[in-house]
């Protein structure tokens, strides 16, 4: 299928600057990298620009949340969180999130989708929690949760597939000789929970005496 370029183009606050990877193998779908006027990389489809359903990185929508007054609510804070360390590699938890496979499903680019499908927190103390760690923030994967809720959630229900083999995710530090808080913190942080799983704890270098 021939594929239209679009670098150089400019779709409202969005100029296109080069081709993005496709998500898989099956997305034949062409995405591009974007440099929204407010600074601000994102990544769009091309069919999503040239229909106007993305017209900047997200600024333009929180223009007219802060004018409706949403901007300063917590549905909103948590959705622009979840966004920009999901997706700004200058965000102080893209390491541990974008940067570590933790996407935001395309639904969810948009605030109005998110809390349309999120609802209102039910409480101040609750925040969004990903139910199965090694999904991304999507519809049916998220909830609003205490953090003692999170913490049940690791410990109780978190089942972990690796090689065709689905166990939880207890019984797989106790294979792979990893402490399980040390597993649950890392996931929380965004980790994949093979990486989680595999990758050795650093041991500290001991001064010498």
């Amino acid at each position: 299928m021939r594929i239209i370029d679009l670098v150089g183009q400019r779709f409202t606050r969005l100029l296109v600057v080069g081709r993005a990877p496709n998500k898989s193998a099956k997305d034949t779908n062409a995405r591009w990298h974007c440099r929204c006027d407010c600074g601000r990389m994102c990544i769009a489809y091309g069919q999503d620009l040239r229909r106007e359903k993305f017209k900047s990185c997200g600024c333009f929508i929180a223009e007219k949340m802060y004018k409706h007054g949403q901007s300063r609510t917590k549905e909103y804070r948590t959705w622009q969180t979840m966004r920009q360390r999901c997706e700004n590699p200058k965000n102080s938890a893209y390491e541990e999130y974008g940067a570590a496979g933790v996407t935001v499903c395309e639904r969810w680019k948009s605030y109005e989708a998110f809390r349309e499908d999120m609802g209102p927190a039910p409480t101040p103390r609750h925040t969004i929690d990903r139910i199965d760690g090694t999904r991304g923030y999507e519809p049916g994967n998220c909830r609003w949760a205490t953090y003692a809720e999170q913490n049940r959630n690791l410990k109780s229900n978190m089942f972990v597939e690796i090689d065709g083999v689905r166990m939880v995710l207890q019984d797989w530090c106790r294979t792979f000789g990893i402490n399980d808080k040390t597993a649950y913190s890392r996931i929380r942080k965004g980790w994949d929970a093979e990486r989680a799983l595999k990758t050795p704890v650093k041991q500290m270098k001991r001064r010498n005496p």
